[in-house]
């Protein structure tokens, strides 16, 4: 894994800050390892597991998500109540209004 400490510490630096953060960039760039890298970042200050909860829209695991109604009904059962959770979702133009899922689970 290639280490990316130049946005690995911009993300840092709005950690627990209430906006939904994005990640852009060409095909391959790492915008997958910059997730990996910060899910080991939030274990590391006491996040567990199931506090974190990562979507590959990409993978057959997900399959099932076939719209934004999916989308939050999947997110929606594993968040933490009385916790913070984070969501990091790959891929996530492959849903149709995600941004509608995206604003209700935050």
């Amino acid at each position: 894994m290639i280490d990316r400490p130049l946005y690995l510490d911009k993300l840092k630096s709005f950690k627990d800050k209430q906006l939904i953060k994005v990640i852009t960039g060409i095909r391959r760039c790492g915008k997958s390892t910059l997730f990996d890298l910060y899910c080991d970042y939030l274990r590391s200050t006491g996040f567990k597991d199931d506090q974190i909860i990562r979507i590959n829209l990409e993978s057959g695991d997900f399959y099932f998500i076939e719209d934004y109604k999916d989308l939050y009904d999947y997110a929606e059962k594993l968040i933490q109540p009385d916790k913070n959770t984070y969501i990091f979702i790959d891929e996530v133009q492959n849903v149709e209004d995600f941004q509608k899922a995206v604003d209700s689970l935050f």
